[in-house]
């Protein structure tokens, strides 16, 4: 397949040699994503995404990591506003705000809604600005990638990779009901299933050498491919790598 910048990042990560090409791609989006709300290129102070950030707020991992990253000043401004909105909405409900009834121990089935300030609260602790623009980025990749699995060569790529994390085998197994070429249905129900029982297989494996090496009657042995078994075994679980630093402005850009 000829190379195009749309597939450079999915042909960057299968050759990465990491456990889930899309982990790889997540991080990237998130660190730029990131770099983009609080970075150098101050977008917070364009009046334009200060309205999306003020609307759409942000999830309690992303405000860990923009607070991580290094600009006290940026994020006190991106609150600043934000706050507003939220007092402004936070004192309408107040307003109109009754507890609700008292629930009965002996009815199973309990009152049906909920009231408009408990509906509020919960969008906006599960809406995040940060989110919203990875999720954009990974629904790329998982098109591209699906696209890209008309070429013969890039299918011998992901035959040898080490497979998916978990979270990411079930996202694509969702994507490839709307985005699986037809041409690629029977190679994909023979591949990637297969690819992801021995790339969990030999992580188990990794797993199971590592506590044997704990054991210090096998001071001895070789370590093998075992030394980070336990944080390549929790990414194979969810997803993420659990033993990356803090994102900081002092990277200087997205880790490779």
């Amino acid at each position: 397949m000829r190379e195009k910048i749309d597939t450079i990042p999915i042909n960057d990560a299968f050759d990465s040699g990491d456990e889930c090409p899309f982990c790889y791609l997540e991080r990237n989006a998130e660190q730029r994503a990131v770099k983009y709300t609080i970075g150098p290129g101050a977008s917070y102070m364009e009046p334009e995404i200060r309205a999306i950030t003020d609307r759409e707020g942000f999830c309690r991992h992303h405000l860990k990591m923009m607070h991580d990253y290094g600009n006290a000043l940026g994020c006190a401004l991106i609150m600043q506003t934000y706050y507003t909105g939220i007092l402004m909405r936070l004192e309408a409900e107040l307003d109109n705000y009754e507890l609700p009834p008292k629930r009965s121990l002996l009815r199973k089935k309990q009152p049906a809604g909920e009231s408009s300030l408990l509906s509020w609260m919960q969008e906006k602790q599960e809406s995040c600005f940060v989110c919203n623009q990875m999720q954009e980025n990974m629904q790329r990749y998982f098109d591209t990638f699906f696209a890209m699995l008309k070429d013969r060569d890039f299918r011998e790529k992901v035959e040898t990779s080490k497979g998916f994390c978990m979270h990411h085998f079930r996202i694509l197994i969702e994507e490839s009901a709307k985005s699986l070429p037809g041409s690629q249905r029977e190679w994909f129900r023979d591949t990637i299933p297969a690819l992801m029982r021995e790339n969990l297989l030999r992580v188990k494996e990794d797993l199971d050498w590592f506590v044997k090496k704990n054991d210090y009657r096998n001071a001895g042995l070789e370590w093998k491919n075992a030394r980070d078994a336990v944080c390549r075994g929790m990414q194979k679980l969810q997803g993420g790598h659990p033993a990356d630093p803090v994102f900081r402005n002092s990277d200087f850009g997205i880790r490779k």
